[in-house]
């Protein structure tokens, strides 16, 4: 049996317009597939999630198609890590990187059609049957009991050993858990490098430079290289991506834009909102983290990117 022909993996938290750079190369000619969980023990998990009861059928097979692919990179990696350089040219792998507050609101816009059901879940629990449902201000109560249970933790925000004593402290002020599951995802890029692809790849992309002026980094291995990208500065590195992957250029273009998602909420609105009411010393912990400064995020600098 011959290897799986597949060129280029896109290998990415989500929300960083990877799908705007496998149509490009599709495009071009050239196959890729689009994962955000490349390791068995992650992948077990998501498979848990898209066949439990609290996950709509609709939501369940938009995961299934995303699992479909991310079973196939998985397959791909691991092969690649009991092989190491010794079986064909070296895989590579594009991943990107994003401002956590931008990333959080525009993941959160993407799968309304999943969290929609938990602001209602929410508000029912917690409104004592008076006042009529609002998407909105039901997201602000869920964000502003996050952030209070952050300002009280002393767990580390980007560490996924966290998570089940963040949970517990969370599920303290609201039983719904609805409020956990918001503040999971918020949290998640500060530490998806070390849960998702750490385990997946055996690199820590930490322990390698990155420019964070120009918003790249590359990392050749035996059997394997990897091109990091700053979201905020794609555009500007469309030719480094076509170097990458050995072609002349790469035209990239918008794809599942958030704001086209036709939401009952004013994603501009909800973005001002966040910056304002997020707690100063919060929002420091957050950007003093090690995903914050190795990739180039500053509190004074939230970007203001949706899509």
């Amino acid at each position: 049996m011959g290897v799986i022909p597949v060129e280029i993996l896109i290998f990415q938290m989500g929300k960083v317009a990877s799908t705007a750079i496998a149509d490009a190369l599709r495009r071009e000619g050239r196959s890729a597939l689009q994962a955000h969980i490349a390791s068995p023990h992650r992948l077990q998990g998501k498979l848990e999630i898209l066949t439990s009861a609290g996950v709509s059928n609709g939501v369940a097979h938009r995961m299934y198609e995303d699992y479909l692919q991310e079973l196939k990179v998985t397959f791909l990696l691991s092969r690649k890590l009991v092989s190491g350089a010794s079986e064909g040219p070296p895989t590579r792998v594009i991943s990107l990187t994003r401002d956590p507050l931008s990333w959080y609101l525009s993941h959160f816009a993407q799968n309304y059609d999943h969290y929609s059901t938990l602001l209602k879940r929410y508000h029912e629990n917690h409104c004592d049957g008076s006042g009529s449902f609002s998407p909105e201000e039901t997201f602000r109560e869920i964000q502003s009991c996050l952030f209070d249970v952050l300002m009280e933790t002393r767990e580390a925000i980007d560490s996924a050993d966290a998570l089940p004593r963040l949970m517990a402290e969370a599920d303290l002020r609201d039983a719904t858990n609805v409020v956990f599951s918001q503040l999971n995802r918020f949290l998640l890029p500060l530490r998806w490098f070390d849960e998702d692809f750490l385990p997946a790849t055996g690199v820590d992309v930490f322990s390698h430079d990155f420019d964070r002026q120009r918003g790249i980094g590359q990392i050749d291995l035996p059997g394997l290289s990897i091109l990091l990208l700053r979201y905020e500065n794609l555009l500007e590195l469309s030719d480094s991506i076509a170097e990458f992957v050995g072609l002349q250029r790469l035209r990239l273009c918008h794809t599942n834009v958030s704001e086209d998602k036709g939401l009952p909420i004013d994603l501009k609105s909800m973005q001002d909102w966040l910056k304002v009411r997020i707690p100063p010393e919060l929002k420091e912990r957050i950007y003093g983290t090690r995903y914050a400064r190795h990739f180039g995020y500053s509190a004074d600098t939230i970007c203001n990117s949706l899509n």
